[in-house]
């Protein structure tokens, strides 16, 4: 019972010794530290080889003189103008740089002109183109400069069993003009039986200007219409 009693008081007391021995270890190893400990001290300003960097030198700048003005070695006093006609008038002179390669626009050169003998090339205008070739046969009128204007007219009769039977039309013909412009050839193309006789008897006796093709005169290919109309 007696030995009970000292296990409780030793199981008791013995956290307690250990924490009284960690007290005295700290006490004896960390209060020597804290007392040693130098706090340092913030400065509140900077030292002055801190508070300006050195200013550097200003660069240099080189400065190159002015370029004097070239000097005009003629007076700088305008000359007068002449008051008086001289008596005399120069021809004036080609001021132009002379080329032996090229001749003057006004004078006959000598070189290895194509064509031409001995190289001469000469200022005469070109000449003329050719006239086209005459037609072998009339011209249309559709290909002429200016058509043919009728100068001579001749109305048609109007047949009498045309009349009594009350036929109306249009004959169409082809005609061919000779150079002075008289109806050569003629035949129709497009027929009115009762109508056609009176047509072609008129129009034979029809006259027209000359037509000129080329600068020639030519016989022209054309077509006539002869239109009847009962009043």
């Amino acid at each position: 019972m007696a030995r009970d009693g000292l296990r409780g008081h030793l199981s008791g007391s013995l956290p307690i010794s250990v924490a009284v021995h960690l007290v005295v270890l700290l006490m004896l190893f960390a209060v020597p530290l804290i007392g040693n400990l130098i706090v340092p001290t913030v400065m509140a300003t900077a030292p002055g080889y801190m508070l300006a960097a050195p200013t550097p030198p200003p660069p240099e700048v080189l400065v190159r003189p002015a370029p004097r003005p070239p000097q005009n070695t003629a007076s700088d006093t305008p000359t007068p103008s002449p008051t008086t006609a001289p008596p005399t008038i120069l021809p004036e002179r080609d001021l132009r740089p002379f080329d032996p390669g090229l001749a003057p626009p006004d004078s006959t050169a000598i070189g290895d002109a194509a064509g031409l003998p001995n190289g001469l090339i000469s200022s005469a205008p070109a000449p003329r183109p050719p006239d086209p070739p005459k037609p072998a046969g009339p011209v249309r009128v559709a290909d002429l400069p200016v058509a043919p204007r009728k100068t001579e007219d001749m109305r048609p009769i109007y047949p009498d069993i045309a009349r009594l039977a009350r036929i109306e039309g249009t004959v169409v013909m082809e005609a061919v003009l000779d150079p002075s412009g008289r109806v050569t050839q003629l035949h129709v193309i497009k027929s009115v039986p009762m109508l056609d006789q009176a047509a072609l008897d008129a129009v034979r006796q029809w006259r027209y200007t000359p037509s000129v093709y080329g600068g020639r005169p030519v016989s022209v290919l054309m077509t006539i219409t002869v239109r009847f109309t009962l009043q």
